[in-house]
């Protein structure tokens, strides 16, 4: 788990920090290669722009762009003598003139193996980065299932981040309306609800399977027409593990995929409501846990940063919203080092010239490292197995952690020592 959070920190800090990249012209290239991309096609194709971009009218933009399509064919190039393909999720390249100036060239690049597949090829040449295929990937991926049923049929499917997948349909063989009397009305009667229970036993037998052996399972949501959806739910066939997945139920007008689209429509606000669950539960354990001061929970960067040392930190609660640097200064007089947080680096430094050493009063203080606090962090957790928590700040748990705890808290295994 630290592992897999310290890898999605980095792609969330790449992606804000392509994102406050911009060009003076059309002149910043982003380029997507799939998994199953052939990048020697990939390389034509950038020669191919080459040509293309030696019509651009302006001089400094045409300079720019061709530069930036040259670095890239040069990185692919370097890549393919040790890879004949892409990444196993593909790769997404990003280059371009970033100084923002017309009289200056910064021609950087920047590459990154995504957390998931790539699906889109893309070659583009723009203002800006494009970043929405990334953006996309940061959504919440937990699995939601869903069902749509009636008396007539039933849907079973799947929703991880955008993608919904079917995955079995069910059709009863429950009789429709029929217009007999008497005691054949009876018998007919007692047909139709035997049929609609042997139907109900194969929706919950399906349900079980299907749900059960979903490991990243976070909820199911239940949609379909008229009372038939509420019945199966107060029936007792599902199994209890699946019966406490059950997060809404819903009214659609169809049973087929076209009810699973309605469906995944309609349940925005029950999933948010999850999301918002989740974070709440986490916070108010951290709070209890504060509040019966037995020394089991820690906040503020210092005071975790200890614990995570002694191995004493079972949960670490990160704000989505923390963005500090630790930032290590050396006395080039005595030679003395001091480590310090601070939001800004440039103010930082700026400010460092006024500033004297606190051992020798010397004002000779140079930055010799800067490092971002999560991130070290996290590599600290790592060496313990300590679980990590991005909490958002859009809940009032989230705004408490960012404000009131400068957005970092402990869950601790054990008391740590001072």
């Amino acid at each position: 788990m630290p592992a897999d959070s310290k890898s999605l920190y980095q792609f969330k800090r790449m992606l804000e920090e392509l994102e406050g990249k911009r060009g003076r012209g059309t002149e910043l290239i982003s380029v997507y290669i799939t998994p199953d991309t052939d990048l020697a096609k990939v390389m034509q194709q950038l020669r191919d722009e080459q040509g293309t971009a030696s019509n651009i009218k302006s001089k400094t933009t045409r300079k720019n762009v061709l530069a930036a399509l040259e670095r890239i064919i040069q990185f692919l190039r370097t890549y393919m003598e040790n890879n004949k393909k892409p990444p196993p999720h593909g790769m997404a390249i990003f280059c371009g003139n970033v100084a923002g100036r017309d009289d200056v060239a910064d021609i950087q690049l920047y590459w990154i193996e995504p957390p998931e597949p790539v699906t889109v090829r893309m070659y583009r040449c723009d203002q800006a980065f494009v970043l929405e295929p990334l953006k996309e990937m940061l959504q919440i991926k937990e699995t939601i299932g869903l069902f749509v049923m009636d008396r007539r049929e039933t849907t079973f499917a799947t929703l991880r981040g955008k993608h919904v997948e079917i995955l079995r349909k069910l059709t009863s063989a429950v009789p429709g309306k029929h217009s007999k009397g008497g005691q054949s009305s009876r018998r007919f009667e007692r047909l139709i609800e035997i049929a609609a229970h042997e139907y109900a036993k194969r929706v919950a037998e399906a349900a079980n399977e299907i749900f059960s052996q979903i490991p990243d399972l976070r909820a199911i949501i239940v949609g379909g027409p008229g009372p038939t959806k509420e019945d199966f739910l107060n029936s007792g066939l599902l199994h209890e593990s699946v019966q406490k997945k059950i997060a809404g139920v819903l009214d659609t007008g169809y049973t087929d995929e076209q009810g699973i689209k309605e469906l995944v429509n309609k349940a925005g606000e029950i999933l948010a409501d999850l999301e918002i669950l989740k974070e709440k539960s986490v916070m108010q354990k951290f709070m209890e846990e504060l509040v019966a001061g037995k020394g089991l929970a820690a906040y503020g960067e210092s005071e975790i940063r200890r614990a995570l040392e002694q191995g004493a930190v079972e949960l670490l609660l990160i704000s989505e919203g923390l963005r500090k640097l630790r930032v290590t200064t050396k006395c080039q007089a005595c030679g003395e080092t001091f480590h310090e947080i601070v939001d800004n680096l440039d103010h930082y430094q700026k400010q460092l010239s006024d500033k004297s050493c606190p051992k020798c009063g010397e004002n000779k203080l140079v930055v010799v490292e800067s490092r971002d606090v999560v991130q070290e962090l996290m590599e600290l957790a790592e060496k313990f197995n300590t679980k990590i928590e991005f909490i958002s700040t859009e809940t009032d748990e989230g705004k408490q952690l960012l404000t009131a705890f400068k957005g970092l808290a402990a869950i601790l295994r054990f008391k740590s020592a001072q």
